[in-house]
């Protein structure tokens, strides 16, 4: 009866319905029972933001040890964003928002939805499934959770104008196919990624050449979108004071948020703001990193293989992961 539920339980989607699993359901409940009761009272507020981001970073490391893909990542964000967007859409004062402030959120976060998901769909043609291994048959990556994944990768990148035939071919040693240079197998997805950069949890999918830059676009539209929330939900509910003047709007911050608490609803939107600027705040760090890494010309995971080889300068760098190169 269970299974028979679970397999009735999906949502309307462009080319079919997709199925609801139960750790879906189960992760979003956990969710918004943990985000409505921030707003109980300041010590349940600050007892669990403090204990939250311990528990996801426990998580995350703990799926990284076993080496398994999981949703319980990718429901947790895009639930929160959604959690977040309908807070400011249905409890925030809209009478204390101007139009304009209203559509841009909705702009923004629609836009981080877009430039994730779409990620996550070009996620699948960065994989090498289906190239020839090296006796010339046709075979899928499929290895071994415990198994000891080592690859080629080609150290020069065929940056000095060297050919493929000059560096000589390069092998995946579990999938056992030729590889172009700098391909990594991810022993999650159990597949050769192209300029694999990382598993990126959140997506349960890899980042490499195909959606690099839809994965980088969508972070930082959800950064802006986080940020406006947080100041608009927190200007809303508190005393604001005007700062300075951006094509006309007045920019405020939040001077007084005494007696926030005495109030159940306007709590909880002072708290939806505290969990997007800690969502921003992470956010924020992902998207330096990638500025960090792709300046140098290098991807996180050759990073922490200690492959340092500097490619070029900055500018061509970023020429080149701007075109897709």
């Amino acid at each position: 009866m269970l299974l028979t539920f679970q397999d009735r339980l999906r949502i309307p989607w462009r080319g079919g319905a997709k199925q609801i699993t139960l750790d879906g359901v189960i992760t979003l409940v956990i969710l918004i029972a943990t985000l409505m009761m921030t707003a109980i009272n300041f010590q349940f507020c600050l007892f669990i933001f403090s204990l939250l981001p311990l528990i996801l970073m426990y998580v995350k490391r703990f799926c990284g040890l076993i080496q398994s893909k999981t949703k319980f990542f990718i429901v947790w964000f895009f639930g929160s964003c959604v959690y977040l967007l309908a807070l400011f859409e249905l409890t925030v004062p809209l009478l204390e928002i101007l139009p304009q402030e209203n559509v841009g959120l909705v702009v923004l976060m629609t836009l981080g939805f877009v430039c994730l998901l779409k990620a996550k769909q070009r996620a699948a043609k960065g994989d090498l499934s289906g190239l020839l291994d090296v006796n010339g048959q046709l075979d899928d990556c499929k290895v071994l959770k415990d198994t000891q994944v080592v690859m080629f990768s080609d150290r020069d990148d065929s940056d000095d104008g060297s050919t493929d035939a000059e560096v000589g071919r390069l092998a995946c040693q579990l999938c056992r196919k030729y590889v172009p240079p700098r391909t990594y197998h991810c022993k999650i997805c159990s597949v050769c990624m192209v300029r694999q950069d990382h598993h990126n949890v959140w997506l349960n999918c890899c980042i490499g050449k195909s959606n690099h830059r839809l994965y980088l676009a969508g972070c930082i539209f959800t950064l802006m979108a986080l940020l406006v929330f947080s100041n608009l939900s927190m200007t809303a509910v508190c005393r604001p004071t005007p700062v300075f003047t951006l094509y006309g709007i007045i920019v405020m911050m939040p001077e007084d948020c005494n007696d926030i608490f005495f109030q159940y609803d306007i709590a909880l939107c002072f708290t939806g703001s505290l969990y997007a600027l800690m969502m921003a705040t992470f956010v924020t760090i992902a998207i330096l990193k990638q500025i960090c890494f792709i300046s140098f010309g290098i991807s996180y995971d050759e990073w922490r293989r200690g492959d340092h080889v500097k490619r070029r300068n900055c500018f061509w760098n970023w020429k080149a992961f701007c075109l897709g190169q």
